[in-house]
């Protein structure tokens, strides 16, 4: 009997082998820090400026309703971002709300005390940050039982602890592509229509090489 216990505890923790690394990772003095993160001192860097008409990430892809960033790109640190989450969940919780967190604070903010001379290199590492652009969103909700206007007051606790103008998008909503732009879904143009409609020297000569009378004495096959 404790023979064959054995054989079944081996095979079981075989899967582990004693000594090697594990996959399980430590969060640096935070929940939302990184993961396998080396925390070094970077500098400030600037938030990007999408000019190009990229729309990733400025739509609601997992649940239903989704918080979006409407002012200039903020930074926003690790400290807001969970009191906001605090407050989405407390209001997520009795209906059975889910959440998901779109954002991941993987900069290392470094701060030198005030009234300290100038040199000594950078100071020490203060708390973790995350870069937002314009349209970004920060949290989706959804559920089956859950009601817009419900969504719609979690976000409006939430944004107001977090910097910046923000607004309610569901999942049918346009892309985000700036300040003042909203990117409007293209309806499917025909182009072989469009191009007999208006046709070019080049397109009516190839109009009229399939033509009979020119198939039949050009030498070619149909």
């Amino acid at each position: 009997m404790f023979g064959l216990i054995n054989q079944l505890a081996k095979s079981q923790f075989a899967q582990f082998p004693v000594g090697l690394p594990t996959r399980l990772g430590k969060r640096f003095s935070h929940e939302l820090a990184p993961r396998f993160k080396h925390v070094g001192k970077k500098h400030k860097g600037r938030i990007t400026v999408r000019t190009g008409g990229s729309t990733k990430g400025s739509t609601v892809k997992f649940g239903d309703y989704g918080l979006r960033l409407k002012s200039v790109g903020v930074r926003m640190d690790a400290n807001q971002l969970k009191e906001a989450d605090n407050v989405i969940m407390r209001m997520m919780r009795p209906v059975g709300g889910k959440l998901w967190r779109r954002l991941c604070t993987n900069i290392a903010v470094c701060t030198k005390g005030n009234e300290t001379r100038m040199g000594k290199g950078k100071g020490p590492f203060d708390y973790w940050a995350v870069r937002v652009p314009t349209g970004k969103i920060v949290f989706e909700v959804g559920g089956e039982n859950l009601h817009e206007q419900t969504a719609k007051d979690a976000f409006r606790k939430a944004a107001a602890k977090l910097p910046g103008v923000f607004e309610f998008v569901k999942k049918s909503d346009t892309p985000r592509v700036g300040l003042h732009d909203v990117k409007k879904p293209k309806s499917p143009v025909n182009e072989l229509e469009k191009l007999k409609q208006n046709p070019t020297k080049e397109f009516l000569n190839v109009l009229k090489s399939k033509q009979r009378e020119y198939v039949l004495y050009n030498g070619r096959k149909r």
